[in-house]
């Protein structure tokens, strides 16, 4: 099992190819703005306990998983917010990787963006976090 307990997972209608692609690019916004991994949730084969919280899209109503995973995540009493009040962070200007600010932005791997790092660091970090944090590729 992957350690996923630093990633935050982001649910949402998933239903189809038009609106996962919309929830993976929110899912982008979500690990520039929290600085933290972002799983993108394709079905309810999740344990919310794994994640550090969750993320709801402004239309995850429109999903039966995603009421199951954010009802179990609140039961859990985790960290949920939703799209308005993550849109109130500011974005993540340092880099993930090397530390430094500036131009730094997550990268898809497999179902998961990571922190975010600089182009020049992304496929050192990303090496590095599949031995930290191992994610499904």
């Amino acid at each position: 099992m992957a350690d996923t307990n630093r990633t935050v997972l982001v649910v949402g209608d998933d239903r189809t190819p038009a609106s996962l692609a919309d929830l993976t690019a929110f899912a982008f916004d979500v690990a520039d703005r929290l600085g933290l991994p972002a799983q993108v949730a394709v079905g309810m084969q999740y344990d919310v306990n794994d994640y550090a919280g969750i993320v709801v899209d402004c239309d995850w109503l429109e999903s039966a998983a995603s009421i199951v995973l954010v009802t179990e995540a609140q039961n859990a009493d985790m960290f949920v917010i939703d799209a308005a009040t993550l849109y109130t962070f500011p974005t993540d200007e340092k880099c993930g990787h090397c530390g430094e600010e500036g131009d730094a932005a997550p990268v898809l791997v497999g179902d998961t963006w990571t922190s975010s790092v600089h182009a020049t660091c992304a496929e050192a970090h990303a090496r590095v976090a599949s031995l930290a944090y191992p994610i499904a590729v």
